[in-house]
């Protein structure tokens, strides 16, 4: 869910920004240049928000798991849990997590758009 709405977040971006990119493209902007500062600026947000999902969810684990774990006797077990995050699992969520929305802006970025029509939308005119 996170890497759906993540890179739903980065579709909207594009859109709403695909003015001010065409107007950079009129100007004479590469588009690799333009789709590599976009992906740079979404693999910032994308890492952020794995780094505090992360430690988020980590410290969450070791809060809540000890709390809810109760023997059949409805007791807290002894020794108490063990909360063990294993780094390569943790490794492998983190990055299918971040493939998804990394693909669809590299898709979104790439595609190839005529700024002449995405400026025409912006000043009013009809097609």
């Amino acid at each position: 869910l996170a890497a759906v709405g993540f890179a739903v977040s980065a579709t909207g971006s594009l859109r709403e920004r695909g003015a001010e990119f065409a107007i950079l493209r009129a100007l004479g902007a590469p588009r690799r240049r333009l789709a590599r500062t976009v992906a740079v600026e979404q693999a910032v947000l994308l890492f952020l928000a794995l780094l505090v999902g992360t430690a988020l969810g980590a410290a969450l684990t070791r809060a809540v798991i000890p709390l809810i774990v109760l023997t059949p006797q409805a007791t807290h077990p002894v020794p108490d849990v063990l909360v063990a995050l294993p780094a390569g699992r943790v490794a492998l969520l983190l990055a299918g997590v971040a493939v998804t929305p990394l693909l669809v802006t590299a898709a979104l970025a790439l595609r190839r758009t005529d700024p002449a029509s995405a400026l025409r939308e912006q000043g009013g005119e009809a097609r």
